[in-house]
């Protein structure tokens, strides 16, 4: 309780006690008190404990929402720059497994962002050749991010930046 409160709580207690004092010495000791002189007293108590609580009482604040796009903080690009040197020498699973995974994820994560579904909900629908494709809109886009990747070092280098391309040009 607040400590107004607890002072306007003391000095109507208070002056309900001198109340009763003094009535008791006007009114015969046969005589039972009227019931309004004990129902009143309590009715004014808890009028100001429920003023009390009215004014302590809040509505929640909203939480603020971050809207903004994440940023690629220097380490991420650095790393991304890495894969893609990597790629240019190794393996074609290295290439399906680490980057051609890691723009489906960048792709799905702003899809998810520009529609406001879920980006696991994103990602089933573009597993699904044909929810894919109309969620996507482009089949030359759809099929640089779920097709077959190229054989040859400087055509996937041209397909990243393509899918790069892509996926930035998307919904804007």
């Amino acid at each position: 309780m607040r400590q107004s409160t607890l002072k306007h709580l003391i000095l109507a207690s208070g002056a309900y006690f001198f109340l009763l004092l003094f009535l008791r010495s006007l009114v015969p000791g046969g005589l039972t008190p009227p019931l309004s002189l004990l129902a009143i007293p309590l009715i004014v108590l808890a009028l100001i404990i429920g003023r009390d609580l009215f004014f302590r009482s809040t509505q929640p604040s909203k939480t603020p929402t971050h809207i903004g796009p994440r940023r690629f903080r220097a380490r991420d690009v650095q790393l991304l720059t890495k894969q893609v040197e990597v790629a240019l020498s190794a393996s074609q699973a290295f290439f399906e497994t680490i980057l051609l995974t890691r723009l489906r994820d960048l792709f799905v994560e702003k899809a998810s962002l520009e529609m406001g579904i879920e980006k696991e909900k994103v990602k089933r629908q573009l597993a699904d050749g044909q929810l894919g494709l109309g969620l996507v809109g482009n089949l030359g886009f759809y099929g640089l991010l779920y097709g077959s990747p190229p054989r040859k070092a400087a055509a996937r280098v041209k397909m990243l930046r393509e899918a790069i391309d892509g996926i930035e040009a998307w919904k804007n």
